[in-house]
């Protein structure tokens, strides 16, 4: 099964959230920059077009609504 354009920009899209969330944390990018903005400059340019508000506000929405397990 090969996945979508769409499927595989809710991965990095998520995967980038993450990193994000990391990187603030650790203090390695400022705290002023927004997580659209850290998207937006990460997310390589083949997956923009797929990209928007809704996508990325419905990935934050299911990332922070799960709790993270670890298996």
């Amino acid at each position: 099964m090969t996945l979508t354009s769409r499927e595989k920009t809710i991965i990095i899209t998520s995967h980038l959230v993450s990193l994000y969330s990391e990187m603030i944390e650790e203090g390695k990018i400022p705290q002023n920059q927004s997580v659209i903005d850290f998207l937006m400059k990460n997310i390589p340019k083949e997956y923009k077009p797929d990209l928007s508000i809704d996508l990325i506000d419905d990935v934050f929405i299911f990332i922070s609504s799960r709790p993270m397990e670890l298996s």
